[in-house]
């Protein structure tokens, strides 16, 4: 296949700026000062005893799939430790906070040859296991080789990926067969993998399903409880550049019927902070109007919007509205998970580009429990408390109807290491 031999090629001769980049990840806080060695396959750590299941999950959201798979894998055998690689920051910190037993943190090696060879040498792993789409070719020919079963679970193919495959469909065809197994997380991306070329293909669900609800402290936010008391609260979570606008405007219109209404705005990124200072101050709002939570917890009753820039809180902000507002879909960015505050009981607002999580938003709506936003118009209807209640009733409903895809999986990843003993 020649647009493989291309690609190998070309990871071959771009290793000598391997460096700029990361130093430029660096500089955008997204890699980890003194890791380079780990992203050119090196480790300080050695291989522990026993099975070594090598879990790749690339950022934070696989990574929190990752947690009921590897709780669920180390509670099965005393024998099995996990080596979790990942490619942010963030997911890295993640882990640590999670604190998880016999459990082996490092960065991904870069898709070269040369490092792929340098990892499995070092960790000679039982099973490989990679997340949703994560596809790097040289790392799975450098697997094969080694005869090491490999399973793509919590499979997902958006229609857009799809049809940039299909142009190299020999190639993803190739590379898709060489996964022992597929486990994908809804039928609409098996039917797709399986139009690329994958044969050993099932459904057992998603894995996000099985995470734990999000922590609630509420003793944090003891003060946070005294001054919010008595106000509506709408949250607006997980928004990216270009987002906030679209947010803004929708609460700007929202409240002079709603004139208690808070809105907590939690960015993806808590970093772009400051971003999201300018979009709050271009939109009308002033700085007494605003208060960042890295400042305070203490508002009065004028305070319309509460900045949530932490990693880790949103579900105390979850439990305490019935409406939120998710982003990464009002762009392209396939929206994000909706089931975390669904859990909470919340009626769920999204943009149109939930491609990520079509299945979920589809059954969100159909149960009238999610609001897909074509327009600023169609959030109107938080206006009608009862509605609002109702939705908010049917999305956790829905929540608390799925999961079970974890159990699942870990029997058939015991099955494949039972078989190449």
């Amino acid at each position: 296949m020649l647009s493989l031999k291309i690609y190998q090629i070309i990871t071959y001769i771009i290793r000598p700026f391997f460096f700029i980049f990361f130093c430029i990840r660096i500089l955008n806080n997204k890699e980890e000062k003194g890791k380079f060695y780990e992203r050119k396959g090196f480790s300080r750590n050695k291989r522990p005893p026993g099975k070594l299941i090598w879990i790749h999950a690339a950022s934070v959201g696989e990574t929190l799939s990752a947690i009921p798979l590897i709780e669920g894998l180390l509670s099965f055998s005393s024998n099995y430790n996990i080596l979790l690689t990942t490619g942010t920051k963030t997911s890295k910190n993640l882990v640590t906070e999670r604190n998880l037993k016999r459990v082996i943190h490092q960065y991904f090696p870069w898709d070269a040859k040369t490092y792929c060879d340098r990892f499995l040498n070092n960790w000679r792993p039982d099973i490989a296991i990679f997340l949703e789409s994560e596809i790097w070719p040289n790392h799975l020919i450098q697997i094969k080789k080694r005869g090491i079963p490999i399973v793509l679970v919590n499979a997902r193919m958006t229609e857009k990926s799809k049809v940039r495959w299909l142009k190299f469909k020999k190639t993803i065809s190739h590379l898709l067969s060489i996964f022992s197994l597929i486990i994908s997380q809804d039928n609409t991306s098996k039917k797709r993998l399986e139009e690329l070329g994958a044969k050993n293909t099932l459904i057992y669900g998603n894995l996000k399903h099985d995470s734990d609800i999000l922590p609630v402290n509420s003793r944090i936010f003891s003060q946070f409880e005294i001054s919010c008391s008595g106000r509506n609260i709408l949250v607006a979570s997980s928004t990216h550049i270009g987002e906030e606008v679209r947010v803004l405007k929708i609460f700007k219109n929202l409240l002079p019927s709603i004139p208690n209404l808070l809105l907590v705005l939690a960015p993806r990124h808590p970093d772009r902070r400051n971003d999201v200072i300018d979009e709050i101050k271009k939109a009308g709002f002033f700085t007494s109007d605003f208060i960042l939570r890295s400042n305070s917890l203490n508002f009065d009753k004028n305070t319309k919007i509460f900045i949530l820039d932490s990693i880790g809180e949103l579900g105390y902000f979850y439990k305490k509205a019935n409406s939120v507002i998710l982003g990464g879909a009002f762009k392209k960015l396939g929206g994000h998970n909706p089931i975390e505050p669904a859990r909470f009981g919340n009626a769920i607002f999204t943009g149109v580009n939930f491609y990520n999580f079509e299945e979920e938003y589809n059954n969100l709506v159909e149960c009238n429990g999610a609001k897909v936003l074509k327009d600023d118009r169609d959030i109107e209807i938080i206006k009608d408390a009862d509605l609002v209640k109702k939705m908010a009733i049917n999305s956790k409903n829905y929540a608390e109807s799925i999961g079970g895809a974890a159990d699942k999986i870990v029997l058939k990843i015991v099955g494949l290491l039972n078989e190449n003993q």
